[in-house]
């Protein structure tokens, strides 16, 4: 979730402000000769500051829309050091259907990225998803289900050189609450009786490709390819394709569009909403969204 891309768990990052920067060349006095001396050589600011906000058509995670095909309003910070550390936050409103009990998801992550040879780079993360209020417990769906907490820890590494990247994630934790007794065969989905959880989903794993280029100035083109693998599952494995174009505008706006598509099991046609609505969704279907967003 790490990813900046509109539409998805992040939006591109328009602008970097240089709060300690701006702050320093603020308070500190003019000097005359060494500072006019070297006037041409501004030091870097030790770290920066940057925000942003979108409001989507959808919100798509990996391929599966997290707010039942609803628009979704999302907000992240950054705060990034010269040394390659990093800190985030970032949250987005999803759907109860889909996650019991759980209106938002907050994102609070950290890592190290480096350049470890001429235009190649590493990316360390360690991401924390939490739901407020998220808990199987809560679906009202005619079934009783025990207490399980969709709260996800999710390690990754990350490769990229000029326009490509690639990245692998396992899961510390249960795959975002699923387990035998809300995901079990049977219990999962009507559309496919045989797919489900048959034990623990902690080591669950994911690889993605990603590649970002201008196509002209002001235009980005980005494409995403990857693969989830639900641990001790089955019939519930999918890949994801992404496509999209954003354009950037005047002040820090933004508008993008993308088209998500998965190989979508049976398991994810017709999901029922876990609110008892008796709503249903095909979760990974083939979908465009919209975004406008802005950078701060």
């Amino acid at each position: 979730m790490i990813e900046f891309q509109s539409c998805c768990r992040r939006i591109p990052r328009l602008a970097a402000i240089g709060v300690m920067g701006g702050l320093t060349a603020f308070l500190m006095p003019a000097s005359g000769g060494a500072a006019e001396a070297s006037a041409g050589a501004v030091e870097a600011p030790a770290y920066s500051i940057t925000g942003n906000v979108s409001f989507n058509s959808d919100y798509v995670w990996r391929g599966l829309t997290q707010t039942f095909g609803g628009p979704a309003l999302q907000f992240g910070t950054d705060w990034k050091h010269r040394s390659g550390l990093y800190a985030g936050f970032w949250a987005s409103n999803v759907s109860e259907k889909w996650v019991p009990g759980a209106n938002l998801e907050t994102d609070y992550y950290a890592g190290y990225k480096t350049e470890i040879a001429s235009g190649f780079f590493l990316d360390l993360n360690l991401l924390y998803v939490y739901y407020p209020g998220g808990d199987y417990s809560k679906a009202l769906d005619g079934r009783t289900f025990q207490s399980s907490k969709p709260h996800t820890l999710e390690p990754s590494i990350g490769f990229a050189y000029e326009w490509a990247s690639v990245k692998y994630g396992r899961t510390l934790s249960r795959f975002y609450g699923w387990n035998v007794n809300n995901s079990a065969p049977g219990v999962f989905s009507a559309e496919d009786v045989h797919a489900g959880v048959k034990g623990s989903t902690r080591g669950s794993q994911y690889v993605e490709l990603g590649a970002s280029c201008d196509v002209w100035e002001s235009v980005n083109l980005s494409l995403q390819l990857g693969r989830e693998w639900v641990a001790n599952s089955s019939g519930l494995d999918w890949s994801y394709l992404r496509v999209g174009v954003s354009k950037t505008l005047a002040d820090n706006w933004s508008v993008g569009l993308s088209v998500w598509g998965t190989t979508q099991p049976a398991a994810f046609k017709n999901y029922v909403a876990l609110t008892g609505s008796g709503d249903t969704e095909s979760v990974g279907r083939t979908r465009a969204v919209l975004s406008i967003a802005r950078a701060f």
